[in-house]
């Protein structure tokens, strides 16, 4: 009898949590959720651009205190109404996706690829998935028969895979395993059929080994997805990231900044797919980078340094944000002979959380093999290219076909012709044409700004998916902490358009759809994301431009202080 009232009790709350509709709409279709993005996106503009004039020089002498007070209350009004709308697109008003919040083709890959880690490590995930579907019954069924190999990234036979099923099954103990055929007993009932008989050709679970060992340990090894209440323990941890993301943005820049950040994640095209939301703790490197900006600005640099080194060993490219301080720390030290005790203590705590976790994560997997897995894995994922990648180099490895850029290793496997080398001597030349400048311009920078103007070099050395550029939100800070200044306001301006520019990439745009082929959409191709990089590169040029500014008036105001030196003595 007590059984039974607890499951009338697990299915009630299970249904009101699941929330799942009659109609199940494709919230990725470029007719829902989008048009308030565009609309949003261009009040942020305005917005902008209203406290751009109003800040300006010629603006503050003819307007009195209290009328520009006014003026300034009224752009902040409509900035915090542009961030609720924001808030709702990014749910997607909702109405979502097959019906539910919860991502459950990501979830799958980062819920069992952290919790079942030991067993599986980074190449056994999909093998023991088709063991584990067979075992309750076969639901995937690739239209061509086809699974790909973690081990190889390669496409192969799912008959060649299920014949090792005892191979992977032996990975497990029998409790484990257990516990591992109700997981995906769960997962596949989640999905439509046609979607779940895909999901083990994607490229499977990518997380770092530090990743799996904190996620795992703390989570997933510990929260059941068929329990509801623990699902949503585990989904909230992203939206409870950006909340407390925004939160240190308004209080280190301002509540002007933080509502920007709102409306820049809820409306800009990179952020608004399925891959960031309902996951996993998919945000936690581009929000721990944000918020290290907003420590080192409110002089707390060790805090700061656990969570720089956190978003490291999640996804690893963020160490280029430490190349400005590093700039910085090395000058003074030449200087003066001293190390600037404030950057000194970052880098200590980035090195110590990096040390203390990646060891950690080795004593949890039983030894370093893992990583080495994890390292080959990732390898070969990006030795391809993707046509979604992100990055200079994205521009420098691609060449256009009639008019439409093509990535240069696609050309080359239909040609026939050899692979290209992977960095070519006249990228590294155009690399390092615009790393040294913008480094010497460091100096100039604060120690926050320096920080986030790291993102010049996370793009220009790294290479990820569009997903990824979450991350967008630390230039967006850069610039957004003063749109009094026309360079800022700027920046600030063309984020917000990339994202704009990324929909009519996508869907096209009706007015001159038969006129030029850029306007008649690329959808989720290459040339979308070759144009989109080239728009960040832009950016990545403002952000080079203002500190070359601030560093040009630093060389002007120099003679006049060595001047004054002379005169008073």
């Amino acid at each position: 009898m007590g059984g039974a009232v607890k499951r009338r009790r697990s299915d009630a709350l299970n249904s009101l949590l699941a929330w799942r509709l009659t109609e199940l709409p494709d919230s990725w279709a470029p007719t829902h959720g989008w048009i308030s993005s565009y609309a949003l996106a261009l009040v942020a503009i305005l917005v902008i651009a209203g406290y751009a004039v109003v800040e300006s020089r010629v603006v503050v002498r003819r307007l009195s205190a209290g009328a520009a007070r006014l003026v300034r209350r009224a752009l902040l009004v409509g900035l915090g109404l542009a961030a609720l709308l924001a808030v709702a697109t990014y749910v997607d008003f909702g109405v979502f996706r097959y019906g539910s919040y919860l991502n459950e083709w990501d979830f799958y890959h980062y819920y069992m690829g952290s919790k079942y880690a030991p067993e599986v490590g980074y190449t056994n995930l999909y093998g023991a998935t088709l063991a584990a579907d067979r075992e309750a019954g076969l639901r995937y069924h690739h239209p061509r028969g086809e699974i790909r190999d973690l081990a190889t990234s390669q496409i192969c036979d799912v008959e060649s895979v299920t014949a090792e099923a005892n191979r992977y099954r032996g990975c497990f103990h029998e409790a484990r395993w257990r516990e591992f055929v109700a997981d995906i007993t769960w997962f596949k009932m989640q999905l439509p059929e046609n979607r779940w008989s895909l999901i083990l050709v994607d490229h499977g679970y990518n997380g770092t080994p530090a990743w799996s060992f904190v996620v795992g340990g703390l989570f997933t090894r510990h929260l059941a997805v068929q329990n509801p209440v623990s699902r949503w323990l585990m989904l909230l941890l992203d939206p409870l990231l950006l909340v407390g993301a925004s939160l240190a943005v308004a209080w280190a820049f301002g509540t002007r900044a933080a509502l920007l950040t709102v409306v820049f994640v809820g409306t800009h095209y990179l952020l608004s797919w399925g891959h960031l939301k309902g996951a996993l703790l998919r945000t936690d490197f581009a929000l721990c980078s944000l918020l290290a900006v907003c420590l080192v600005k409110k002089g707390r640099y060790k805090i700061a340094g656990v969570l720089l080194g956190w978003a490291i060993l999640s996804r690893v490219f963020p160490a280029f944000l430490l190349l400005g301080p590093a700039v910085l720390l090395a000058h003074g030290y030449w200087r003066t002979r001293r190390f600037d005790r404030q950057l000194a203590s970052l880098f200590v705590a980035v090195g110590a959380t990096i040390a203390l976790v990646g060891f950690a994560s080795c004593a949890y997997f039983g030894g370093f093999g893992i990583w080495r897995e994890w390292s080959e894995k990732i390898t070969l994922h990006y030795a391809g290219g993707s046509d979604w990648d992100l990055g200079f180099r994205t521009i420098a490895e691609s060449s256009f076909v009639r008019g439409v850029p093509v990535r240069d290793a696609v050309i080359a496997l239909a040609t026939g012709a050899a692979a290209a080398s992977t960095v070519h001597p006249l990228e590294i030349a155009a690399i390092l044409l615009l790393a040294l400048p913008a480094l010497t311009f460091v100096l100039a920078l604060e120690h926050h700004e320096a920080l986030a103007y790291g993102f010049v070099f996370v793009f220009l050395f790294s290479i990820a998916a569009y997903y990824y550029y979450l991350i967008l939100c630390v230039p967006l800070v850069f610039f957004a902490s003063d749109l009094g200044k026309l360079q800022n306001a700027l920046g600030a301006a063309f984020l917000f358009f990339t994202g704009l520019f990324g929909y009519v990439l996508f869907s096209g745009w009706e007015p001159l759809r038969r006129t030029w082929v850029l306007f008649r959409g690329w959808h989720q191709t290459f040339p979308t994301y070759y144009f989109l990089s080239c728009l960040i590169a832009v950016t990545v040029a403002q952000m080079i431009a203002l500190a070359g500014t601030r560093a040009r008036g630093l060389e002007r105001q120099q003679p006049s202080t060595r001047t004054g030196a002379r005169t008073g003595s």
